[in-house]
């Protein structure tokens, strides 16, 4: 009796397989974590996302300061003021505090505003412009912008409130020069350090920008604390706060000394400098009733328009108005703003500065005029879209009106097809080459540009065409002619009447097999010639005759 095998297929246990299962999604949970932490992030703007060559800072610009040495005692006669960079300097006495005004968290937008600088003997607290004042600085390295670069500003935002503070430094004493620092770099493992170094770099490419227009000087700071790629040495970063360490403040200071600004020191004086305090006297805590103090002193400001046609003020919560009285305490701060009416720009203050928004810190009654320009500029030309010949000459008159009014022409601009030719009240345009040409004049007056133009063509001198060769041939035969074209253009085209002959070039060869007369024409740059060729039939030839015969000559009779 046969006996059937029976065969048990191997495989895995449930639990068995429920296990692999669970090792494969730990598996690809392990990838998925691996491409989020590493890829991702490179591809969508990670750590080598950062492109330092973005934002270049234009060194070409005068306002950047270049090596220049200076001793010591240079820094020692420098204030430092900002943000952390400036406190770093301070720490561990690497400055004093006498050289330094500021707080570690200071935003651009509270430099007028937060009154966090203090004096010995003293129970009030100042902002930087007005310690400045006190201080009278003979020079200035504002440091401000690290606590600005998270993206929560724009480039315009800060750089508007830069500004102001500048001004608003050199409005408060006038004695100091203003040294503006770049913001310190990042480090590369720092967070969101690609985004984050880029806002530095374009606010920096902003601020030497600024420097440049208004006056002041720039310490390009990233020439010394960036490394190769561009972000932070970290040697020189205390990574506990993000500011500099010892090794980043001295080099700093080495930096600023081998970047010395060197100008005369025009203070008039510099007695009863006040010394600082790391804190308002009265501030500390006392079990002491605190002593009364006396009233501040009160100031009046008084702001006016020239002309309320030209334009109004807007300041203390009034918009549109013409004259504006403000009582302030003594220290205290008043911010007006000049606005222009259509058609007008503002100038300048009657004291002389020069932005529409001022901050005035009261110290003392002020009285002061906003001034407008006519900004309602009108140019025209003598002549509109025109058309000369080559080698003629076409003089054209710019009318400059200002607000309706005639207006001096001699500073207007002319170019041809955006080339600068010349300043000057008429242009006379001598085209050298035929072709069109875009004639634009252009003035600026009061911060406002005015342009007209032309369009002139200037034609190429007329085509002339002659053409030589033989004029007489006979059939079968053929002649070679000469075109000789005055101001061609491109080729010579041939063509004959009477045939469907055609030809190119300057010289051609035609054949004519039958007799009579053919009107050959070169055409070139729509000026034509004809050349009459007379063609004469073969002659018949002349019939040949026959040789005649030549006689044989007689035989010879045989002697017997």
């Amino acid at each position: 009796m046969s006996r059937k095998k029976s065969h048990t297929a191997s495989g895995l246990s449930p639990i068995q397989r429920k296990a692999c299962i669970v090792l494969a999604v730990c598996i690809l949970a392990v990838i998925a974590s691996f491409v989020v932490a590493w890829i991702l992030p490179q591809s969508i703007g990670g750590k080598d996302a950062y492109d330092p060559n973005l934002y270049p800072l234009d060194t070409s610009l005068g306002a950047i300061l270049t090596d220049n040495s200076a001793d010591d005692s240079y820094i020692t006669s420098s204030l430092f003021v900002g943000d952390r960079t400036a406190t770093s300097l301070q720490k561990d006495g690497r400055i004093t505090l006498d050289q330094f005004a500021g707080k570690e968290d200071l935003k651009i937008s509270n430099f007028l505003k937060e009154s966090c600088v203090a004096f010995q003997d003293d129970a009030n607290t100042y902002t930087i412009p007005q310690a400045i004042a006190k201080m009278k600085a003979r020079r200035v390295y504002v440091m401000i912008g690290s606590n600005d670069v998270d993206g929560s500003v724009t480039v315009d935002e800060f750089m508007n409130d830069y500004k102001q503070a500048m001004q608003n430094i050199k409005n408060s004493y006038s004695y100091a020069d203003l040294i503006a620092c770049a913001i310190p770099p990042v480090t590369q493992d720092s967070e969101n350090a690609a985004q984050t170094q880029t806002y530095i770099d374009q606010f920096n490419q902003s601020i030497a920008a600024a420097c440049e227009e208004m006056g002041y000087k720039y310490l390009n700071l990233a020439e010394i604390l960036k490394n190769d790629k561009g972000y932070a040495e970290e040697s020189y970063v205390d990574t506990s706060s993000g500011g500099l360490n010892a090794a980043g403040a001295s080099a700093v200071l080495e930096y600023v000394k081998s970047h010395a600004y060197q100008t005369d020191d025009t203070r008039p004086d510099t007695n009863d400098i006040p010394k600082r305090a790391a804190q308002a006297s009265g501030e500390a805590t006392s079990s002491a009733s605190p002593t009364p103090s006396a009233t501040p002193a009160k100031y009046t400001a008084n702001y006016t328009v020239e002309d309320s046609v030209k334009g109004t003020l807007t300041g203390n919560g009034k918009t549109g108005v013409t004259s504006l009285e403000i009582q302030a305490g003594s220290g205290e701060q008043i911010s007006v703003t000049a606005v222009p009416a259509e058609g007008y720009t503002f100038y300048k203050w009657s004291d002389g500065v020069t932005d529409a928004t001022r901050y005035d810190v009261m110290k003392k009654d002020i009285s002061v005029t906003a001034m407008f320009n006519d900004a309602r500029v009108e140019l025209t030309l003598d002549r509109g879209d025109t058309t000369i010949k080559k080698g003629e000459s076409l003089s054209i008159t710019a009318t400059v009106k200002l607000g309706g009014k005639s207006y001096d022409n001699s500073n207007v601009q002319w170019s041809v097809n955006d080339e600068l030719q010349q300043n000057g009240g008429t242009f006379t345009f001598t085209p050298g080459d035929a072709g069109s040409y875009v004639v634009r004049a252009g003035i600026e007056i009061n911060g406002t540009f005015s342009t007209a133009q032309i369009t002139v063509t200037v034609q190429s001198d007329p085509t002339a065409i002659s053409i030589s060769g033989t004029s007489t041939i006979t059939a079968g035969g053929s002649t070679t002619l000469n075109a000789s074209v005055q101001n061609k253009q491109g080729d010579v085209n041939w063509t004959c009447d009477e045939t469907s002959w055609k030809a190119t070039g300057d010289q051609v060869t035609f054949t004519a097999n039958q007799e009579g007369t053919y009107h050959i024409r070169a055409t070139n740059n729509g000026a034509e010639a004809v050349f009459e060729l007379r063609v004469s039939a073969a002659p018949t030839p002349t019939p040949t005759q026959a040789p005649t015969p030549t006689p044989a000559p007689p035989a010879e009779t045989a002697t017997q």
